[in-house]
């Protein structure tokens, strides 16, 4: 199971938020790359942002999303299926 940040189901493109803080210790890093492998392996898109750059460049995050989804969009969808996660 995988749950992105963002998921643009008609296309087949996740989008995950990234920090330092959760990702990049030893564990956190072997456990994004596991999902980004994950994604990988199931023809998911995947467009990886830093927090920061929400922060100070949000036009420019707006716009590689839109890149992806654009060039996701060329392409065939993935045969995947998307659930809504259940909160505990």
């Amino acid at each position: 199971v995988i749950c992105p940040d963002a998921w643009f189901d008609d296309v087949g493109l996740a989008v995950e938020i990234d920090s330092f803080d959760f990702h990049f210790s030893r564990s956190g890093y072997a456990n994004t790359v596991r999902r980004n492998t994950r994604y990988a392996m199931q023809g998911i898109s995947v467009v990886q942002i830093l927090p920061s750059r929400i922060r100070t460049e949000p036009d420019a995050v707006v716009a590689d999303i839109r890149r992806a989804y654009l060039t996701a969009a060329d392409r065939r969808r993935p045969n995947v299926v998307a659930r809504h996660a259940q909160l505990e």
